[in-house]
């Protein structure tokens, strides 16, 4: 069972950023942190870490079905998320072309979220959790690939 070090503080800019106003963590002995790090993502093993002033959207639930799956509702995990994803699309636009670790990277960053979203307190209903989960499983290609913005800030 895994842990997330504290609940969310951040500041909304609009339209759909969020600014973390201190860090956020989540820890798991489930972690594949080998597949993670292979792509660059830094620190200790079987934790994922978003740095004070970490941008995120929270969760990329179109507004349309905000009533069914609220990107409040799964956020901790979603941020987390973002943070592995964002690492992989840096490692795409450093040059990274490896098919087989970004894939496992992608799979292992699928997996903490789905981890991270079963460990939720207050706890998140099964049903948003395998929605969500089975969301990004299918269409989170298109959000690992490299961003100009993610060039820039690395």
């Amino acid at each position: 069972m895994g842990k997330f070090n504290n609940k969310i503080s951040a500041e909304f800019h609009p339209p759909r950023k969020w600014i973390l106003e201190r860090m956020l963590s989540y820890k798991s002995d489930e972690i594949d942190s080998t597949s993670l790090q292979a792509v660059g993502l830094k620190g200790k093993e079987h934790e994922v870490k978003c740095t004070k002033n970490f941008v995120t959207d929270l969760a990329s639930v179109p507004r349309a079905i905000w009533w069914l799956i609220a990107p409040w509702d799964i956020a901790r995990a979603a941020i987390i998320h973002d943070l592995l994803y964002k690492t992989i699309r840096v490692y795409r636009a450093k040059g990274g072309n490896d098919k087989k670790m970004i894939s496992a990277a992608k799979k292992a960053a699928d997996n903490v979220f789905l981890l991270a979203m079963k460990d939720a307190e207050p706890s998140v209903s099964k049903w948003k959790i395998y929605a969500a989960y089975y969301a990004v499983v299918v269409f989170g290609r298109w959000s690992i690939t490299p961003r100009k913005e993610d060039f820039d800030a690395s």
